[in-house]
């Protein structure tokens, strides 16, 4: 299968169906964000406004329907045409490497451990210059890579996180206040799993923090009450 077309499809799939959930530490005050996944989210997030060479839809709702089209599917031969497709071996703007690594993105935001979540706007002298509120840093052991996934909030600091850009590591460090990562959950298909818990995140400061977690945590709620 062709690369984009993957990565197309990989992306519908989970649009609308997978939400994650990070609980995480900033100067010992917890912040609670969610990731969300729409179709318009995909035109950036793989770098297709770079192209200039050939034709590609405007219309960002219409880009996963236009690569995955029937009659004529989009493939990577096509993409290839454009002169900014092939990223310099130093460059960080590499649209081939970015759209073979997305074809893992569900992957890479499984990942128990991720390395690093920044605030570049609380360190803006060492963050990154695509305006951002979250950039995680992700090793994926299975492809020997690591990762940058920027996030920015859909509308205001209470609404869900989208992925505004994502690109391969390079030569380029991106950074800010390291945020630590106390929680994260992901739910798909309406069912709420934990992929990660801080040892010394408890139970109770989690429900403080997310009243409406208690449904998916109830059984070790119970426990906590009956420890009490």
């Amino acid at each position: 299968m062709e690369k984009i077309q993957e990565c197309a499809i990989n992306f519908k799939r989970i649009t609308g169906a997978v939400t994650y959930i990070f609980h995480t530490s900033l100067k010992k005050k917890i912040n609670v964000f969610n990731i969300d996944f729409q179709v318009d989210d995909f035109h950036h997030a793989v770098g297709l406004q770079y192209l200039h060479d050939i034709v590609i839809p405007k219309n960002t709702k219409k880009t996963i329907e236009w690569i995955l089209d029937e009659t004529n599917p989009i493939t990577d031969e096509y993409l290839a045409m454009d002169s900014e497709y092939k990223g310099k071996s130093n460059q960080e703007r590499d649209v081939e490497l970015r759209i073979s690594e997305f074809r893992f993105l569900e992957e890479y935001l499984d990942v128990e451990n991720i390395v690093y979540i920044y605030s570049p706007k609380d360190a803006p002298y060492k963050g990154s210059i695509i305006p951002c509120d979250y950039i995680i840093e992700s090793y994926l052991q299975s492809r020997k890579r690591t990762v940058f996934i920027f996030l920015k909030h859909r509308s205001g600091k209470d609404s869900p996180c989208r992925i505004i850009s994502f690109g391969v590591k390079k030569n380029v460090q991106y950074g800010g206040i390291h945020n630590y990562v106390m929680i994260k959950d992901k739910i798909k298909n309406g069912v709420r799993v934990n992929i990660f818990k801080h040892p010394r995140y408890t139970y109770a400061q989690l429900l403080s923090n997310e009243p409406k977690a208690k449904a998916a945590y109830i059984e070790e709620w119970e426990k906590v009450e009956n420890e009490v």
